[in-house]
């Protein structure tokens, strides 16, 4: 039995955040996670560029295939495909753990220290007041805790460019990423049109990052090495498990660290105001048991609803769900074919772009922009119409000028895209996701697509298919209990407490009533700061 003033279920995004918040109030503070890692892949990864490695490495097949080409994609493209085999400890333990089961909804959980975040792109885009329209906060209340945030992670970006009234200020943002040479070309070509773009509902503009262009924090500067997707040797895009380093190097008697354990159920004391985590350490079985006065769940909308619906037996009840509707359209830049690039550069997205059809700004898509060289092209041979051969040589003259643009769409709850829980074996719950969307939903969806294509084309870029990965792919999770002024039993405080408890908080995306075409995580950070701080307060 351990005891503590407040326990935090989650090391990812939102928990770590949650957790500094706390920490730097004066609680004394344990955090309980899984904590899967790489210690396979990661010592084999030289930290020189990718072209030099694919030139000299006798043994880069290793972690670009796989030792057992887990890096080989077979069948259709599905959620985390993205996943290199140095990233796929990411969800490793979760499909046996925490499994989710769908027919129609592909959900990816994780149970490594820094959760999902362990492998994010880094998109660092804040939400603005229209799209915090339906939430119980304004850009206000999320501004201080943004800037708090960016001052630990790092985040770069131009806070002057046409993307500005979509994002609003961030304190000490760092100068922006270096384009590579696609997307320099691309951003030139919508500058030279920019009034006429703009009035067609199109803005462009550098990515929001969080990423160390200079040295910020111990981390960084970035090498443009284009390995982002397969290691982390300048530690210059953020993760969480950088957080966690530091909060035991400066809080050493506040700050305890469980590993190896995974959170199963929690129960109240009402009349001692102190609430009781049950855990189980993985790899021996064994029960934990560590009291608190707080317990802060930011296990990922999944892991939190299982939680949830365990201690409460929820058996059967339907909670809410939201999830991106995500396409990515893969295009030839044509005014750079057959141009030399530069070879310094980095893997995460190259321009932010945002797209406002109405001009209300309150049903935005944000497409972002990528090079693809750094994921291979045995991929794109797959999905290649010539054969093996021919795929191989044209690919290899195209690869330079080669883009992926993905698009977001945002979501709103409905009664057909929900998840319930069902009591199993022992005490272990198991999620059912179900998803059906409206059919008006998709059209609006498909309009919103070819417009963008048609962007696509006026920047210069042939659009040579569209790719829908399907429901879940986006990988953002939201709404399971959202946060508002009133509401029943599921549902959140503005600060953030579950109202069916008194002592129960939730930091991590579960609490968002609706998700804007915006990738969440900085503002799941930043919400977590706020959620930490207002917990911290509640103990006064």
């Amino acid at each position: 039995m351990i005891p503590a003033e407040v326990i935090v279920v989650g090391s990812g995004a939102s928990g770590v955040h949650a957790a500094q918040a706390l920490l730097e109030a004066g609680r004394r503070v344990v955090l309980v996670d899984a904590g899967e890692k790489d210690a396979h892949y990661a010592p084999l990864i030289p930290a020189k560029d990718f072209l030099t490695l694919r030139r000299t490495d006798p043994g880069q097949h290793r972690y670009f295939l796989g030792d057992d080409f887990e890096g080989v994609p077979f069948g259709p493209v599905r959620v985390g495909a993205q996943l290199t085999p140095p990233r796929q400890f990411i969800t490793r333990l979760a499909d046996r753990l925490a499994p989710v089961l769908s027919g129609e909804f592909a959900a990816m959980t994780s149970l490594a220290l820094g959760g999902l975040a362990a492998g994010w792109g880094a998109a660092s885009l804040p939400f603005i007041d229209d799209d915090l329209q339906g939430f119980p906060l304004s850009r206000a209340d999320l501004q201080p805790h943004y800037d708090r945030v960016a001052a630990r992670i790092g985040v770069c970006g131009d806070a002057h460019d046409a993307l500005a009234p979509f994002m609003g200020p961030v304190n000490g943002m760092l100068p922006p990423a270096r384009l590579d040479s696609n997307a320099a070309s691309i951003l030139k070509r919508y500058r030279r049109r920019s009034e006429a773009f703009a009035r067609a509902g199109l803005h462009v503009g550098r990515a929001r990052l969080a990423f160390c262009t200079v040295r910020h924090a111990g981390r960084g500067p970035a090498r443009y090495h284009d390995m982002d997707f397969w290691s982390d040797h300048e530690r210059a895009v953020y993760r969480p498990r950088y957080t966690i380093e530091e909060l035991q190097r400066r809080f050493p008697d506040q700050f305890v660290l469980m590993m190896g354990c995974l959170a199963g159920s929690f129960e109240e004391d009402e009349r001692a105001g102190t609430v009781r985590l049950h855990c189980t350490e993985i790899a021996t079985g064994e029960r934990v048991v560590i009291d608190g006065q707080r317990l802060i769940l930011a296990a990922g909308v999944f892991g939190t609803a299982r939680l949830v619906a365990a201690s409460l037996g929820w058996d059967g009840r339907r909670l809410p769900l939201l999830c991106n509707p995500y396409t990515y359209f893969p295009a030839l830049n044509f005014n750079r074919i057959g141009a030399p690039a530069a070879n310094r550069r980095h893997s995460l997205s190259q321009l932010q772009m945002i797209h406002d059809p109405d001009g209300t700004r309150r049903h935005l898509l944000s497409p972002q922009l990528y090079s693809y060289r750094s994921l291979l092209l045995f991929k794109l041979v797959k999905e290649a119409f010539l054969g093996v051969r021919d795929s191989i040589g044209v690919l290899r003259e195209l690869s330079e000028s080669f883009v992926i643009l993905g698009v977001h769409h945002e979501d709103r709850p409905h009664p057909g895209k929900y998840v319930v829980a069902r009591k199993a074996s022992g005490d272990s719950v198991a999620l059912e996701v179900h998803w059906q969307p409206t059919a008006s939903a998709e059209r609006a969806q498909q309009r919103h697509e070819a417009r963008i294509r048609r962007f696509l084309l006026q920047l210069g870029c042939l659009p040579v298919g569209a790719v829908r990965p399907g429901p879940g792919s986006s990988i953002h999770y939201a709404g399971t209990f959202p946060m508002c002024e009133r509401g029943g039993a599921a549902t959140c405080t503005p600060e953030g407490l579950l109202r069916a408890t008194k002592s129960v908080f939730l930091a991590d995306g579960s609490t968002f009533p609706h998700l804007p075409a915006k990738g969440l995580t900085f503002t799941l950070m930043a919400n977590a700061d706020r959620v930490g701080g207002a917990v911290a307060r509640s103990l006064r």
